[in-house]
């Protein structure tokens, strides 16, 4: 049991990616809370499987990569009108895959750079709507150590982890007016589904890189906590940070 208490009864927030993983993890948590939470994922079945775990989490199927401003605004504007202005939001939807130089499918590469970094900065341009969240909301966009370490054979998912957070740092002066603010997260390998699919594809690769990992292999909830900080009230005074939350990993790799 956690010796730390949230409590967001009260508020409502908006997860992207939540039918598995991470941002699976955070819905829960966040309901578990007392929010209110819209759980956004493309797999109707995986979000069904959600709402059943809380009567306060309402789920939305959208495709990141195909959706429109327009798509955005409607499924946004939907949920306001019945729930209330949102105070918060994350951002956790990603793919990883090895796209070598020399030999990548650059329309996996883009959907990589589509669905990382794109996919964040619509959904946040819907989200930050002065009509869809509150003065002084939060929201977290999910980048990665990968964005530091530059593994070999993985550019396109570095660079779009990199670009992530540089958008980050420069988002948190355009909401400061509305004193909104905005920070990422840099995980390191978290057990989670797109974890294990990595493993299968990218074999020793991966095995090399958990094994320096100082405190072993992450769980999506060795993670959350950090969510729920940078969602708080206690978080109000920081924006257009990067977090690395990665059991040590950093130090592992180079040291």
């Amino acid at each position: 049991m956690s010796d730390i208490v949230w409590n967001f009864h009260g508020k409502r927030f908006v997860v992207v990616g939540a039918s598995s993983g991470i941002g699976r993890q955070i819905a829960v948590e966040l309901a578990s809370a007392g929010a209110e939470v819209l759980a956004i994922a493309r797999s109707q079945e995986r979000l069904d499987n959600l709402a059943a775990q809380s009567s306060l989490i309402t789920t939305a199927q959208l495709d990141v990569t195909k959706a429109s401003c327009e798509d955005w605004t409607e499924l946004l504007g939907a949920y306001v009108s019945e729930h209330g202005k949102v105070h918060g939001g994350v951002y956790t939807a990603g793919i990883v895959g090895i796209t070598p130089l020399r030999g990548y499918d650059e329309a996996f590469a883009r959907n990589i750079v589509e669905t990382s970094f794109w996919g964040g900065v619509h959904a946040l341009q819907g989200l930050s709507k002065r009509s869809v969240s509150v003065s002084g909301a939060s929201f977290v966009l999910f980048s990665s150590v990968a964005w530091k370490t530059c593994t070999k054979g993985m550019f396109a998912y570095s660079a779009a982890k990199a670009a992530l957070v540089a958008a980050v740092q420069s988002f948190a002066h355009d909401l400061a007016r509305d004193k909104k603010r905005i920070n990422s997260i840099s995980p390191g390998c978290v057990r989670t589904e797109m974890m294990h699919r990595s493993e299968r594809d990218t074999g020793a690769l991966l095995t090399n890189i958990i094994q320096k990992h100082l405190l072993g292999l992450g769980e999506p909830e060795q993670v959350t906590g950090m969510v729920l900080f940078l969602l708080s009230d206690r978080a109000n005074w920081i924006t257009g940070e990067d977090f690395v939350v990665d059991g040590g990993y950093m130090r592992g790799a180079w040291n």
